[in-house]
């Protein structure tokens, strides 16, 4: 896949499938691999390190899906064509339609037509509303049973609002949205300096080609 997706993908690409991330899990030491990958790496083993820097930890950490690359991913597949959303509305009667976003609060997944009320109703205007997404539950809190709707940065994971008057009260917490904005700014800036980086290497090695024949 890294031959026809392009430099960016290595940025999205997991170290131990070398294909781009599912489910993609944050280590202690900041490296990101799938949850599976990653999963199949400590399995029988009685120390569990970091399989790209060999870091070891301890005791073997709480994995949670980094919701927030994950958005990124799906993203960049879906730019790419790689891998569209077939998740089907919840509300549809017989041929059910596409849904083309899932309600964190009611836990549905809502066509263009179900997802109406949404818009007009006052009480469901509050509710939070994604991307049609499969695995809606990986974007609950499992603690406290509410949307992730905020992002920690000091410990690269979502949390929800009661977090944050919990475990994560002093820290620096984000909304999603913002988070998942600069992500995708700092990986198109990425491709921007890689792209950058092979054409002077290109145009270096035109002008080693052009001395040598000057030579001959």
């Amino acid at each position: 896949m890294a031959s026809s997706s392009g430099p960016l993908n290595e940025e999205l690409q997991c170290s131990i499938c070398l294909d781009v991330f599912t489910d993609p899990v944050t280590t202690p030491c900041g490296h990101n691999f799938c949850r599976t990958c990653l999963n199949k790496c400590w399995t029988n083993t009685q120390t569990c390190f970091c399989p790209l820097c060999k870091e070891k930890f301890s005791r073997r950490p709480d994995l949670k899906i980094n919701t927030t690359l994950r958005e990124v991913v799906q993203h960049f597949k879906e730019k790419l064509n790689l891998g569209r959303s077939e998740v089907l509305c919840d509300i549809c009667d017989g041929r059910k339609q596409k849904a083309v976003k899932s309600c964190l609060m009611c836990q549905s997944y809502y066509c263009e037509t179900h997802l109406e009320p949404h818009h007009r109703v006052p009480s469901l205007k509050k509710h939070t509303l994604i991307n049609a997404v499969e695995n809606l539950e990986d974007y609950i809190c499992q603690k406290h049973e509410r949307p992730l709707e905020l992002f920690c940065r000091d410990d690269q994971m979502c949390v929800c609002l009661f977090c944050t008057e919990g475990d994560h009260r002093t820290h620096n917490t984000v909304p999603i949205e913002e988070e998942s904005r600069k992500k995708k700014n700092q990986l198109v800036q990425t491709q921007t300096d890689v792209q950058q980086m092979i054409q002077n290497k290109m145009k270096k090695i035109q002008e080693i080609q052009h001395s040598v024949e000057m030579r001959k």
